[in-house]
């Protein structure tokens, strides 16, 4: 087997253990129904939603400064990986003990902020180390053959958690699934300790974080292309953030069951698995371009198809996460490739930091939209995430992608 066919198999296997953990723990149905089973508020679902997808703002640039000079990036993924692991495992044990809700909310919080802030420092090291590792002509037919396959493991994941949410009783059935997925994550890292990784030599020099801070302006001032997917991933971030609260939009209209839960978990992975082909396909024969258009439009569509749904049935309701599906599975076949399309070995690690700085959207909105729900209802704040997401179609055309 050949070096990059090893690293292929390597990430192969990594990805698809780490889509079936992901199913036990989904930020936008697994999460959200334990913080209101618990008796949490949208002001909580948002506060975890901007822990577990925005992250505090500098940390990413933080790490990225610390890495970027790094030869090789294998051993601080896998570090990052290991506190994952550790801090699933926690989230179990909490929930194992059976605390008072407040307390299960408190150390729900502590132990995602930990999942969080160790998957900024695993996910700057894998994006670096997947850009060294898969030649770039053959990255488009690894993020197509991952998609699929990761998006197979995450639905058979979604029946599994539906299996111990309707066995189990709370919160029991969540303990469970937060060790499943500790358990995963941990198989999933052994894929990375077959990876040869290629050493780099950059700057002798480490830089110091303040004088990365400072470079940001002149390096988006001469690379057009980073300005531009960082506007882009901004504003269809708002599509993003908004998924987490139709959950919590369920909850008003009906009465969220074990198995009502379980269902909707089962129609996004369904949803990611129906769109993967499809993606893999465009992605081949159009480029990234053609699959991030569909993905805004798609997404586009969602909070509307929510506010109507909810009014008539949870079976209904259920198309919004097979949609949402759809979209998550475009947003993962191409955000991550087109980061690596535009950036070098030698900024990768950089850049994978600033676009996570400058992703303001992500990192503040979810408690801003969580408070604005709670006072102004869901109709206004959805209708507001889909306008923008129509006009970040135009920020698309900016940027100069294959």
């Amino acid at each position: 087997m050949t070096n990059e066919n090893r690293n292929f198999t390597a990430f192969i296997w990594h990805a698809i253990f780490l889509a079936f953990a992901s199913s036990f723990i989904e930020i936008n149905t697994v999460i959200p129904s334990l913080i209101l089973k618990a008796g949490g508020s949208e002001v909580i679902i948002g506060l975890i939603t901007a822990i577990s997808i925005g992250i505090p703002l500098l940390a990413q640039l933080l790490f990225a400064s610390i890495l970027v000079t790094k030869p090789r990036k294998k051993p601080y993924l896998l570090l990052g990986i290991y506190l994952r692991i550790f801090s699933l495992a926690m989230i179990s044990f909490i929930l194992f003990t059976n605390l008072p809700p407040k307390s299960i909310i408190i150390f729900t919080i502590i132990g995602l902020t930990i999942f969080s802030f160790s998957g900024i420092f695993a996910g700057i090291s894998y994006t670096d180390l997947l850009g060294k590792s898969i030649l770039r002509k053959n990255l488009k037919k690894f993020m197509g053959t991952r998609q699929i396959l990761r998006s197979i493991f995450a639905l058979f994941g979604a029946l599994t958690a539906r299996v111990v949410i309707n066995k189990y009783n709370y919160p029991f059935n969540y303990s469970v699934m937060f060790f499943i997925a500790s358990f995963s994550l941990f198989m999933a890292s052994i894929g990375f300790l077959v990876i040869n990784e290629k050493k780099v030599n950059y700057v002798k020099k480490i830089p110091s974080f303040l004088s990365v801070l400072k470079s940001i302006p002149t390096i988006l001032t001469k690379d057009k292309n980073l300005l531009n997917y960082i506007i882009f991933s901004n504003l269809t971030g708002f599509g993003l953030i908004i998924i987490p609260f139709y959950m919590s939009l369920a909850k008003h209209s009906f009465s969220l069951n074990n198995q009502i839960i379980g269902n909707y978990l089962f129609s996004q992975m369904f949803g990611v698995v129906l769109a993967s082909f499809f993606w893999k396909k465009i992605l081949h024969n159009e480029g990234y371009k053609r699959v991030l258009k569909y993905c805004v439009v798609f997404g586009s569509f969602l909070p509307i198809l929510s506010l109507i749904s909810s009014k008539i049935s949870p079976l209904l309701f259920s198309l919004v996460f097979v949609f949402s599906g759809i979209t998550l599975s475009a947003r993962q076949m191409s955000f991550e490739g087109v980061l690596i399309e535009i950036s070098s070995e030698e900024n990768r690690a950089l850049y994978v930091g600033i676009s996570g700085a400058l992703n303001i959207v992500t990192a503040i909105l979810p408690l801003l939209i969580g408070v604005v729900i709670k006072y102004v209802g869901f109709t206004f704040v959805f209708i507001f995430v889909s306008v923008i997401l129509l006009f970040s179609l135009k920020c698309l055309k900016n940027l100069d992608i294959k």
